[in-house]
């Protein structure tokens, strides 16, 4: 866990305190037809687009050092409408990537449910012991995000970061910064174009802002 392993103080001994911001990407295609992504491409929608300018917005007046994603498609793109207001690159990272839902990418949960229907009851009931056919487990795909913010955020000189990643490995994050076993997967949602905030201080993590869309509400 990175909890409080990588805390740094300076040399007066004050704690470094650290903010990442945590973004899901706009509405896509796939999202209004409630098909499942995953590791595979759908482009955001004319809504999706607007979601993510309003992002660009709500960030103009927060001071951001480092901006990094996922380069799928559509988290990728968001970030780079959120960058151009900003005057800064996106990194790509492969660990931000969506959870591999393996044979289960783009159906929608009627033809899961028809099709897998032992291993749909086990992740709709049990997500932590689910093994999607030629997917990832929820384990591994929380180990790989926790693996990026060791070495990407708590090892960075930057304090100030965000982040624009993908629903499901969002929620993985935070569940680990919550201290909340896996089994409780569902007890957390995020919408489109949502921001998280977690502060790094001494003691640990802090969630300050969870699944916040109030930014939507601004007219651009």
């Amino acid at each position: 866990m990175f909890i409080r392993k990588e805390i740094r103080a300076d040399k007066q001994g004050v704690i470094i305190m650290k903010k990442l911001y945590l973004v899901r990407h706009g509405q896509t295609s796939w999202n209004l037809e409630g098909r499942t992504q995953g590791n595979k491409n759908s482009s955001l929608t004319s809504l999706g687009v607007q979601q993510a300018k309003k992002l660009g917005r709500y960030f103009e007046d927060i001071e951001l050092d480092e901006i990094f994603c996922s380069p799928l498609e559509r988290a990728h793109l968001t970030a780079q409408i959120i960058a151009n207001t900003k005057g800064l690159s996106c990194k790509l990272d492969n660990r931000l990537v969506e959870m591999n839902f393996g044979e289960w990418e783009g159906l929608t949960r009627p033809e899961i449910k028809e099709k897998y229907p032992d291993v749909f009851k086990t992740w709709m009931e049990e997500p932590h012991l689910a093994n999607i056919p030629k997917g990832e487990t929820t384990e591994i795909a929380q180990n790989r995000i926790i693996e990026f913010v060791d070495d990407k955020i708590m090892k960075s000189e930057k304090s100030t970061i965000l982040v624009v990643s993908h629903g499901t490995i969002i929620r993985l994050l935070l569940l680990n910064v919550l201290s909340m076993e896996l089994k409780h997967y569902y007890k957390l949602k995020l919408g489109n174009g949502s921001i998280n905030l977690v502060e790094f201080r001494h003691y640990g993590p802090v969630l300050i802002k969870y699944n916040d869309t109030c930014h939507m509400d601004i007219i651009i």
